[in-house]
């Protein structure tokens, strides 16, 4: 998987095209990865005797729903991160954990901005520092 995010960043694409990339990627990420969880709590929670066909049932109506939410969050984080690197000599370039835990930041604010200035102040600060530890977490992986 190491492998992988490398491959990932050395052909990062110019940013309006990054957003729709990734957008499409989480979107896919979000359908599959909820699918299997879904499913998987379905098979425990349904009855005995319609185990299967709940379980395929529930995970099809929440599939796409936990898309949305994936390609969502990555769509405002990857425009955030556009806007960012913009400061740089190369805003196409490999960017900063301290980049990335700003658009963390901004991404969990505005997002939560509707339960109010408190609960936002406090989902931004927790999203900044969720993606600065990933981010630094992924950063050593990858040395």
């Amino acid at each position: 998987a190491w492998l992988w995010a490398l491959a990932m960043e050395a052909q990062r694409m110019p940013c309006p095209d990054r957003i729709i990339d990734m957008v499409g990627f989480a979107y896919g990420v979000g359908c599959c990865g909820g699918f299997g969880l879904t499913f998987a709590r379905g098979l425990r929670d349904h009855p005995a005797g319609h185990r299967f066909s709940g379980a395929m049932a529930a995970a099809q109506a929440r599939a796409p729903h936990l898309g949305h939410t994936f390609a969502l969050w990555s769509g405002l984080f990857h425009t955030f991160e556009c806007a960012v690197s913009q400061r740089h000599l190369d805003p196409d370039g490999a960017r900063s954990s301290v980049d990335a835990a700003v658009c963390g930041f901004l991404t969990a604010g505005v997002l939560s901005i509707r339960a109010g200035p408190v609960a936002a102040s406090t989902n931004a600060v927790v999203g900044g520092l969720c993606v600065l530890m990933v981010d630094i977490i992924s950063g050593s992986a990858r040395k």
